[in-house]
């Protein structure tokens, strides 16, 4: 006899339990696969009945059994519906049988409850309530996750395990209102893999990213509780509003629609705009043909939930068009703005500030804004990032006091400038985290959008995000993996998601010191064979180790779980380790030595890539995702591989000469043996004032790393405040000479949370005062360190001070900005000198 599944719902993680059989006061779901009715007025909000339908579904593909639709509430049914709109829903509120504390009136929020005696003839109900159409939706969701069905089951093939009894055991859940208002992702870059795939795969009737494309996105955002979309707009990619359902089907699901930082007032410039019907793109000389563009737009969206870009750039990606100096761009954007919001206040609502707007300062805007910020104060300001992950700006205090607030714009996925990562997913899940609630520790709280390119194989950073942006507090900097693993847990078991946790971490540690779209660029710095000792072989087998693991793994999984193994772990895992290999063969063939294993090797590593690659485009799912994954995107990753030279006899190099050897032992005593110390192994963690360094689990190069916890204090700018005030590590550490000795601070790329100061911390050596140090500060994509350093996720800077004696000594290393996070501190001598 099966078993009865028990999910607790007195607490808020509503961990699974199993029973033998049901107690007393369960509520059933499930008995011998029979699911419990469900009931909701048929006047709910049209995208309320359609999430019912997928809970239908849910429960169907758990119990083998479609629950019926009661046409009234009965005995140990569920109860679906919206405060304020349902009727039976009010009346339990009212009665207080139904407990909304914290969730009525609230934005999105939710309960689901377990009611005894509910309303006359039911003896007990399962109720789901939300507080406004998205709240009541995402409670939909949340019972269907609990049953065990993953948000990834269609775009990710993570299997529903079938049951044929469930018991809810417990009161009540809550969640929300949401720490961030809107929350969503921007699908971009989608020529080679979303399109490809929509279009020849899965809707070829439009042969594009089309509404049915669309509503699947819609309801995946939905499952992982999200509501915003900016959709995609590359050349060739049909504009949103080309078909005209999509603004229905996004209604019919309750999203709310957006457009990037280039494609103001919901428009698609790319595939709308037509120079031989509209003119030249071009507020300066035609005014009137760029208003009556978006006021056309305003008119056929402006009844639906959306929210409007404003600003002004180039047609795709380009800086605005119009020339003149940057303080005439920063006046002309202003008068821009001031249109765009006249057209909102005619077309929408003559109350615009009620109207929901971003400005996004992406790139050369930047400039502009900081040159006359002063923009209507609703207007919500979506900070971006460099493109790799480090947000350039943060709101100052009187940005935080702005009725409009702020947001982020991120990126787990790019095309430009100095290099695209558009094959692989490889952003710390510890990075997203670090950023993004520092960012809203500044005040992001309004909105949070993430670039994913095509939305796979981005699954994991995805979701991610978005549970941070419901509560960016759960993360604390050590338990980064912990809430990967819960993730993990859900889609392939409690029992291999340490493993699967584990092997992710190390996939992340290694391609943060170079990731696999960067292996081979100069500016990176490629792996050397004699830099440090060898760097290749020990990175060589770590790669191997890991795809071991990997294959152990999987031999742990039922067949059913495999589609999704691979999607999720096994495809990014392997082929991001051959990349390694073919690579880094690569750097050895370049060395000399036997030269044609080393191509071999190389053309070995670059076959498996391509076969793996062709089996998740045909054989993974049954051939679902067919076009989706392309292991070369824009010609940028797979690197030529020479051609065999010619055979001949390889040159015999005699031995070195005495006076050679002496020359080398002589050069490696005094440019080696560096003294290299992992922050987060300091010595001592002294706090400050008001707040402490902390250990992040899961970036630097050695997998972890400090920061400053909180991060919202003052910068520091005095040695003797430093000194007094700020957080300290400290290093004991024995110096084997005296002399001058360099210290070098590796911190990560960061940017200061006062825009436009460097990066800063303060060191010195036992009781000196503290001297601060600034890292180079970012200018432009274009300048040659800042590109340097976003490949390689770091930035350096240090002194070098005169060390009088050997032996023991204290490097004090304090915090200057709280947005810094530091790596590893490097210390070398800069001559040979006798121990003294």
């Amino acid at each position: 006899m099966a078993g009865w599944l028990t999910l607790n719902l007195s607490t808020t993680k509503a961990e699974l339990a199993l029973a033998s059989s049901p107690r007393r006061d369960d509520f059933i779901l499930l008995r011998a696969s029979k699911p419990a009715a469900i009931f909701i007025e048929p006047s709910e909000d049209r995208a309320v009945l359609r999430a019912v339908g997928d809970l239908v579904t849910d429960l169907e593909s758990v119990g083998g059994t479609k629950p019926a639709l009661a046409a009234e509430p009965e005995d140990g049914c569920v109860i679906i519906g919206t405060l304020g709109r349902s009727k039976c829903i009010d009346a339990l509120a009212a009665t207080g049988k139904l407990e909304t504390n914290g969730v009525a009136g609230q934005w999105e929020g939710y309960v689901l409850q377990i009611v005894e005696n509910p309303l006359p003839g039911v003896k007990r109900a399962l109720v789901i309530a939300g507080s406004d159409r998205r709240g009541t939706i995402y409670g939909i969701y949340e019972l269907s996750e609990m049953i065990g069905v993953s948000p990834w089951h269609w775009w990710a093939d993570v299997p529903v395990q079938r049951q044929k009894n469930l018991a809810l055991h417990g009161d009540l859940r809550k969640q929300g209102p949401p720490a961030v208002k809107y929350r969503g992702i921007f699908l971009n870059d989608e020529d080679w893999g979303l399109r490809p795939w929509a279009s020849k795969t899965f809707e070829p009737e439009t042969g594009n990213i089309g509404p049915k494309t669309y509503a699947k996105i819609f309801e995946l955002l939905l499952r992982l509780r999200a509501n915003y979309l900016w959709p995609a707009m590359h050349p060739d990619t049909r504009a949103f509003n080309f078909y005209p359902t999509n603004k229905e089907i996004a209604d019919t699901y309750g999203i709310v629609m957006g457009s990037s930082h280039c494609e103001q007032m919901l428009r698609d410039n790319v595939d709308e705009w037509k120079t031989d019907l509209n003119g030249e793109y071009n507020y300066v000389n035609n005014r009137d043909g760029v208003l009556k563009f978006w006021e056309q737009r305003v008119q056929e969206n402006g009844k639906y939930e959306s929210i409007y870009t404003l600003g002004m750039r180039g047609i795709h990606d380009g800086a605005m068009p119009g020339g003149g100096t940057e303080r005439e761009k920063a006046e002309r954007l202003h008068r821009i703005i001031s249109d765009q919001r006249g057209l909102l206040a005619r077309l929408v609502n003559p109350n615009v500030a009620q109207v929901p707007q971003i400005f996004c300062p992406y790139k050369e805007v930047l400039p502009l804004y900081r040159l006359a910020p002063d923009i209507p104060e609703d207007i919500t300001l979506v900070w971006p990032d460099d493109n790799y992950g480090y947000i350039r700006q943060f709101s100052n205090a009187r940005e935080r006091q702005r009725s409009g607030g702020a947001g982020v714009y991120y990126h787990v996925s790019y095309w430009g400038a100095p290099h695209d990562y558009l094959w692989l997913c490889t952003t710390p899940p510890a990075l997203i985290a670090e950023e993004m609630t520092k960012a809203y520790d500044y005040g992001a709280d309004r909105l949070w959008v993430v670039n994913v390119g095509d939305l796979k194989p981005a699954e994991l950073d995805i979701e991610f995000f978005l549970k941070l942006a419901w509560n960016p507090h759960v993360w604390n900097g050590t338990n980064t993996y912990d809430l990967l693993e819960k993730q993990l847990a859900r889609d392939f078991g409690a029992g291999n998601a340490p493993e699967l946790t584990a092997i992710l971490a190390e996939y992340y540690r290694l391609n943060f010191r170079r990731k696999p779209e960067y292996l081979g660029i100069e500016l990176t710095n490629t792996f050397s064979l004699t830099r440090d000792g060898d760097e290749v072989q020990p990175r060589l087998d770590a790669w191997r180790k890991l795809r071991k693991r990997v294959e152990w793994a999987e031999r742990k999984l039922g067949p059913e779980a495999r589609d999704g193994f691979f999607e999720l772990v096994a495809y990014p895992v392997h082929v991001a380790a051959l990349i390694n290999e073919k690579a880094l063969a690569l750097v050895k063939y370049a060395a000399g030595g036997e030269r044609e294993p080393q191509l071999a090797e190389a053309q070995r590593a670059q076959k498996e890539i391509e076969c793996l690659t062709e089996t998740y485009n045909r054989a993974i799912a049954g051939g679902k995702w067919r076009g989706m994954m392309m292991a070369n995107p824009r010609a940028q990753v797979a690197f030529n591989i020479p051609a065999p030279p010619p055979s001949q006899a390889q040159p015999v190099r005699p031995p070195p000469s005495a006076t050679e050897k002496l020359r080398a032992a002589a050069g490696s005593v005094q440019a080696s043996r560096p003294i290299v110390m992992e922050a987060e192994h300091a010595s001592q963690f002294v706090p400050g004032l008001d707040a402490s360094w902390r250990t992040i689990m899961g970036l630097g190069y050695n997998g972890a790393a400090v920061a400053i916890f909180p991060v919202k204090i003052s910068v520091r700018e005095t040695p003797e405040r430093i000194q007094a005030e700020s957080p300290r590590l400290i290093f004991s550490v024995c110096l084997p000479t005296s002399g001058d000795w360099s210290a070098t601070i590796r911190a990560l790329p960061t940017f200061s949370v006062e825009a436009g100061r460097p990066q800063r911390c303060a060191l010195a050596w036992d009781n000196a005062l503290p001297a601060i140090i600034s890292f180079p500060a970012s200018t432009t994509e274009r300048d040659r360190q800042w590109q340097t350093n976003v490949l390689r996720n770091i930035t350096e800077a240090g002194f070098t001070n005169l060390i009088e004696r050997a032996g023991q000594h204290l490097l004090n290393v304090w915090m200057v900005d709280p947005g810094i996070v530091i790596d590893q501190i490097r210390l070398g001598a800069s001559g040979i000198t006798r121990h003294k």
